[in-house]
């Protein structure tokens, strides 16, 4: 059974499925992530983007039994990148992840990417790791790694498959990486991951066992080359990245601020130790709601003379390599 917080059942695992016209796969493919998960603290959400055929309704009927589901409709097509960066906004799960609407890659393996997070921030599911299994065109494939090494050319990551769409964070971390993400369409994952590289997280390669699944919606010159000048202009856009709004409680240690804002905080915040003192960030929030949550915890922790805070989201890069990070306590 998932934890309480507050008198709501809490939500172990958070799966986003970005899906644009997968009206003849997506049916089949949440057969597959019903069997796999349990639907005790599994949240499953669809985030359509923009289909003109009826994967909304098929989605709605599929997941109408499942206890904790969500169907995210976008008013027209945004890209693979904005849909699962909606379901990140809405995910509640101490691990937030995502993958592909036909189940290419089998979901049975989510649980090797649940544990790893015990010991990193950020399990990337590779089907360039030794022990994968993967059934792929050979067109595919040479696709793939050509792409992977231009992005080692352009990037400090160090791997060779960075589209492979399944992925998990910790959840205050899947927040926090996608209030800066930026990219639309199909090179959000190389932004998401070298953001995470920036940060100084630790990230961890998984195998997968994965075939190739017909009815794919990637083109592969027209998307390889977008892809290719979206993530040329990473570089550049997250500079447009909004602030991250919190509190800041100077002088308190993190291991009193974690006891002491624990009543108050989603199992999705970030408790990070900040310039002598202890930041508690809600990152992916709108300001407005923001401000009101830190609003209501400075009122209630003034005696220790907390200060709102607006941290501007590229500061934020490299002071984790130095820094407790402590999201998982936080959870329990």
């Amino acid at each position: 059974m998932g934890h309480k917080r507050g008198g709501v059942v809490g939500v172990k695992l958070s799966v986003v499925i970005p899906a644009y016209n997968e009206a003849d796969r997506l049916p089949a493919g949440l057969a597959k992530l019903f069997a796999a998960v349990s639907p005790e603290d599994t949240e499953i959400i669809v985030v359509d983007d923009g289909s003109t055929d009826d994967t909304v309704e098929l989605a709605q009927d599929a997941l109408a039994s499942w206890p904790l589901h969500s169907v995210v409709a976008l008013s027209a097509n945004a890209g693979k990148g904005a849909a699962v960066r909606v379901g990140v906004s809405h995910a509640r799960g101490d691990v937030i992840g995502y993958v592909d609407a036909d189940m290419g890659t089998d979901p049975r393996d989510l649980k090797l990417l649940v544990e790893v997070l015990d010991r990193c921030h950020v399990a990337v599911g590779s089907r360039a790791h030794e022990h994968s299994v993967v059934k792929r065109e050979v067109h595919r494939r040479i696709m793939n790694r050509t792409f992977g090494m231009a992005v080692a050319s352009m990037t400090r990551l160090p791997y060779m498959d960075t589209q492979c769409g399944f992925k998990a964070f910790q959840g205050p971390i899947a927040k926090l990486l996608w209030h800066g993400a930026r990219v639309d369409r199909f090179a959000f994952d190389v932004e998401v991951l070298d953001l995470a590289v920036r940060f100084g997280l630790r990230m961890e390669e998984v195998p997968v066992n994965w075939i190739d699944m017909s009815g794919s919606k990637v083109r592969p010159v027209h998307d390889g080359l977008q892809m290719l000048g979206d993530v040329a202009r990473s570089r550049f856009i997250r500079k447009a990245a909004p602030p991250v709004q919190g509190i800041f409680m100077p002088d308190v240690p993190i291991e009193a601020a974690s006891t002491l804002v624990r009543p108050f905080v989603r199992n999705v915040d970030l408790v990070i130790a900040w310039k002598q003192g202890t930041a508690v960030l809600l990152p992916g929030l709108p300001p407005t709601v923001a401000r009101r949550i830190a609003r209501r915890m400075m009122g209630v922790l003034e005696v220790y003379n907390p200060e709102s805070l607006s941290v501007e989201y590229r500061s934020l890069f490299a002071p984790f390599s130095g820094v407790s990070i402590r999201p998982r306590e936080l959870a329990k």
